[in-house]
């Protein structure tokens, strides 16, 4: 953890100089933002503790009192970590759009609508959705997933035994927040269904809007959020957890990298994963923040990623003895 944290510290160096070459702002002011906002997301990610308190008192019981001891390093360093992630991330999503301009979303709308045969998926979402408890269901897209999404690496440091695997889903996280959320986004710079409009001109989303406030969405949390994002964008704030980017989905991305996991650890979390999986992607075409390819493309390139670090054995694949035949020079084990 001690490793993951330092490229963390690193990563909020850069974001900071970036941020300060393309904005009309002082370094100082920017650093002394970076360590507000930084204490804020610390706080922030403290506060999912208590969802995490049946695991918590699991894992002593399950690791030994001694071991969980010899963990509480690693999780200090995580929580620091996740705390300098989010806001070195913010900093670099936010600063996109000035060298970036939101250039995507035509191509994507069209896209989306030829892959779902003429039809555009929050259409197809919104008939699915009168049959579903979206009530239930919008939780794990606006709460649920911050768990993970913020402090994946508390919860491996805390309840995952195994260095290798550890290891290897925090190349992925960091894969998904950096190289998809900053590099990929930017390539891909875009606002999304549900700002395409206000941003391009025309009604092409007119009746997401209407279906967005018809099912309530537009008037509870999710459409406040929506409206406080696009406030953000037009007056170039600087706030941590705002800024705009739909390509690719780093919610779906990382709820891939959640799913893989709980695959990895058993076959009823894996199933539980994949159905969150399911949730998130359906989700976030409901609520118009993403194009339907947002989430494919995502779930694509992070199970090629996590096959690749599979077999690069940067965890699990090592774990088993190297078993050598009876007369090859070395006794069986």
């Amino acid at each position: 953890m001690r490793l993951f944290f330092r490229f963390v510290a690193i990563y909020l160096a850069v974001s900071l100089v970036f941020a300060a070459m393309m904005r009309d702002q002082a370094v100082e002011d920017l650093i002394l933002e970076a360590a507000v906002t930084t204490y804020a997301r610390a706080m922030a990610v403290a506060g999912v503790f208590p969802l995490l308190a049946p695991l918590l008192l699991a894992v002593p019981l399950s690791m030994g009192w001694r071991r969980f001891r010899a963990n509480l390093g690693s999780v200090g360093y995580a929580l620091a970590a996740s705390a300098v992630l989010q806001t070195a991330f913010s900093f670099v999503k936010l600063t996109i759009p000035l060298i970036v301009p939101f250039h995507a979303d035509p191509a994507l709308a069209e896209a989306d609508r030829w892959l779902h045969g003429g039809t555009d998926p929050w259409e197809l979402a919104h008939r699915i959705g009168a049959w579903l408890p979206i009530g239930i269901l919008l939780p794990f897209y606006t709460v649920v997933w911050g768990v993970p999404g913020t402090a994946l690496a508390i919860i491996l440091a805390v309840a995952d035994p195994d260095d290798r695997r550890r290891a290897r889903f925090l190349v992925l996280y960091l894969f998904c927040w950096i190289v998809l959320g900053n590099i990929v986004a930017a390539a891909g710079s875009s606002v999304g269904p549900v700002f395409y409009d206000a941003l391009v001109g025309g009604s092409r989303f007119a009746g997401l809007l209407a279906a967005l406030e018809q099912s309530g969405i537009a008037s509870g949390h999710v459409g406040y959020i929506q409206e406080q994002l696009w406030l953000s964008y037009a007056e170039r704030g600087m706030a941590v957890g705002t800024g705009i980017s739909a390509f690719p989905s780093v919610h779906v991305a990382i709820a891939t990298v959640i799913a893989l996991y709980l695959a990895e650890r058993g076959r009823l979390a894996g199933v539980a994963g994949f159905a969150f999986l399911v949730v998130v992607q359906f989700l976030s075409v409901y609520t118009g923040y993403h194009y339907a390819v947002d989430g494919y493309f995502s779930i694509l390139v992070v199970v090629a990623a996590w096959a690749v670090l599979r077999r690069l054995c940067l965890t699990g694949l090592g774990h088993r003895p190297l078993r050598l035949r009876r007369g090859a020079g070395a006794a069986a084990p």
